[in-house]
């Protein structure tokens, strides 16, 4: 699904989905007596919602709205995200920054073998006065390292290191 066709109902629609799913597999752990597992499932979607309620503190609300939505349009790939963000004044292109990353992460989907699983691991780091997210990509990746990826069109730059089963994406502005 592309980014720009995801209505407010369909991203309620996947929370509630996903926040059901989470309560489904606490009573499940609840019924089988299983309190350690039950509990540790209640805290880790605690701290998964901890990490994407931080995002509001980027203040770059299009990017926030990407990385939240991330795995409900990009189904190949499952996602991981942790953020350490203090609230500052962003000098970036909110509006380059997420059109950079769908291109970005819609250039290596299209690279992925469906039958095989991919992990995103995200991280979000921000200062006062500087931003990076981080995109880790691990699975079977083989040929990728060949392919022509954009340049950054903004006020933003882009790295990335392709090692082993990880190709790494890091995006840095101010």
């Amino acid at each position: 699904m592309e980014s720009e066709n995801l209505t407010i109902e369909q991203a309620l629609k996947f929370a509630r989905h996903d926040f059901l799913n989470e309560l489904q597999l606490m009573l499940l752990y609840m019924d089988l007596g299983k309190t350690s597992e039950a509990r540790r499932t209640l805290l880790e979607s605690t701290e998964r919602m901890r990490h994407i309620s931080m995002l509001e503190k980027l203040r770059l609300p299009k990017t926030e709205l990407w990385l939240s939505t991330f795995e409900w349009r990009h189904t190949a790939f499952s996602k991981r995200l942790q953020c350490n963000i203090i609230a500052g004044n962003r000098i970036a292109n909110d509006v380059a920054v997420a059109d950079y990353l769908e291109k970005l992460i819609g250039i290596v989907e299209q690279s992925v073998d469906p039958l095989n699983e991919y992990i995103v691991h995200i991280a979000v780091d921000a200062t006062e006065n500087d931003w990076s997210i981080q995109l880790t990509i691990e699975g079977p990746l083989g040929h990728l390292g060949s392919m022509s990826l954009p340049q950054p069109d903004g006020d933003f730059e882009m790295s990335e290191i392709l090692q082993d089963e990880q190709w790494t994406f890091t995006l840095r502005g101010r």
